[in-house]
């Protein structure tokens, strides 16, 4: 029998976890309401894995997991959550969670992805997958536009994202206000885009900054 700690602050959702659980090779041994209460339950109780709700009173669960993960504990934790939004989703799969599973999903799909946790996997809800795809497909791609400006048209877009005036662009680069001009021109008509703050959203998007 794998022992569980349930962390969530909904009575209901923890029964209904117990419920599910019956007569299958998973127990929950304990459950607690409040992420500041994680830590202290793991050391009284012991669980083999942990079942987190995401958005615990005290603390929210993927920064509890983090928490553990820092203190040594190596032992498997799931996240289960009603909403996440993609860039928290993407978070928790690079912070090395072993399991996430909507609350609306299936029953089944808890019991999935515990099964095949417990079989040293992780299991990530297919729909958070996708999105988590599509977002990393959708900034390569918008990445990839950037690949069509020169090395000095790449330079300005740097200095832009710094928030360097034009005049400063020029006085860096030693070239003149109007070359500058020109040259920003070019990378608005490459890229599709009509004025400085669009070019800024598109380099916040892709990722460009971090290149």
């Amino acid at each position: 029998m794998v022992r569980l700690l349930v962390a969530d602050d909904h009575p209901i959702v923890v029964e209904g976890i117990r419920s599910l659980l019956r007569e299958t090779a998973f127990e929950v041994i304990a459950d607690v309401r409040d992420g500041t209460e994680v830590a202290p339950a793991v050391e009284a109780f012991d669980p083999e894995m942990l079942i987190l709700g995401e958005r615990l009173p005290g603390r929210a669960g993927l920064d509890v997991f983090r928490e553990m993960r820092g203190k040594g504990y190596l032992r498997p934790i799931i996240l289960f959550t009603g909403t996440i939004s993609d860039q928290r989703a993407i978070d928790a799969m690079d912070a090395g969670v072993n399991g996430i599973v909507l609350k609306h999903s299936a029953p089944d799909h808890l019991l999935q992805c515990l099964e095949e946790v417990r079989n040293g996997h992780r299991w990530i809800d297919q729909s958070l997958l996708q999105r988590a795809l599509d977002r990393v497909r959708g900034k390569e791609e918008k990445l990839g536009l950037f690949d069509s400006l020169t090395a000095r048209e790449n330079e300005i877009v740097t200095l832009v994202f710094d928030n360097l005036r034009n005049q400063e662009i020029a006085s860096r680069l030693g070239i003149s206000g109007g070359t500058v001009k020109v040259h920003l021109h070019n990378i608005y008509v490459k890229l599709g885009l009509s004025n400085r703050m669009d070019l800024l959203l598109l380099i916040r998007d892709s990722g460009a900054a971090d290149r």
